[in-house]
């Protein structure tokens, strides 16, 4: 009852304008929490967008090491294998002119051998 009897009381201008003021206030206060959330909200949602985006950029960093690892390993190797021909060329090299040296020192005296053959052939034929 005693509601009723608050309700049907007029208040005074004094007391509304300031209630009326303190209602605004508070929904004012409101409107800006409510703003505060929504903006809170996007931030979050922001920073969980850059947390993926840095993930990935993370993964594909990870991605381009290995794959430097990789073909660093396979540069080392073809390396060490360009310096294998290279010293298997020089021994090859030295192989080479010495059979040419033996090749040339036997096959004169050879040809010579030969033809004195021929022409003791070409005597014998005539």
């Amino acid at each position: 009852m005693t509601k009723v009897a608050h309700l049907s009381e007029i208040p005074s201008n004094g007391s509304l304008d300031r209630h009326a003021a303190i209602l605004a206030d508070i929904q004012k206060m409101r409107d800006e929490l409510v703003s505060t959330h929504d903006t809170n909200d996007q931030l979050r949602a922001d920073l969980h967008r850059e947390e993926d985006r840095v993930a990935l950029l993370v993964q594909e960093r990870d991605r381009w090491r290995t794959e430097a690892l990789i073909f660093r390993s396979r540069l080392i190797e073809l390396a060490t294998a360009m310096a294998n021909i290279g010293l298997l060329t020089r021994s090859a090299q030295e192989i080479v002119l010495t059979v040419n040296e033996l090749n040339n020192a036997t096959s004169s005296e050879a040809l010579g051998k030969l033809e004195e053959a021929f022409e003791q052939g070409n005597h014998a034929a005539a």
